[in-house]
């Protein structure tokens, strides 16, 4: 059956899709959970927020632990090395910032005093604008994971 996609429906949303979609579970009869990936992530999503104090302390608690501290080193270590120009921006803001070479100042779109440093141009790393964290979202076209 070479080319043929297999194809599951999906209990939540109803919706037959492919098999790929569907998470591996060995204790299921076609070995794959019968809600498909975007549900579940869905599901998860809805659960951590309904929760969320629970979810904090969980995190609280596993960020602890000696391999969460292991993968944070090793996920930090690739990200600095896959970002290295604006891992380096952020550092000089930072080191600025420390050292009084620069203030920051409040959002420049809400006035927000809370706000972050925005690169527009990571290859000049003290030439920021001001932004909180919402409007910083928007400008790198972040939506809320949440909903």
């Amino acid at each position: 059956m070479v080319g043929m996609t297999i194809l599951k429906q999906c209990f939540k949303c109803r919706k037959r899709k492919p098999i790929r979609l569907f998470y591996v579970h060995s204790q299921m009869s076609d070995g794959h959970i019968g809600k498909c990936k975007y549900c579940a992530k869905k599901d998860v999503r809805m659960n951590y927020y309904s929760n969320r104090e629970r979810a904090r302390e969980y995190e609280k608690k596993r960020n602890k632990t000696l391999k969460r501290k292991k993968q944070k080193a090793v996920y930090q270590l690739r990200r600095r090395n896959k970002h290295r120009g604006k891992c380096r921006a952020e550092q000089m803001v930072s080191n600025a910032i420390r050292d009084g070479r620069i203030i920051r100042r409040p959002c420049v779109k809400c006035g927000n005093p809370k706000s972050e440093a925005h690169h527009p141009d990571y290859r000049k790393p003290l030439d920021v604008i001001w932004l909180c964290m919402k409007h910083h979202r928007e400008e790198h076209n972040v939506s809320n994971p949440g909903f």
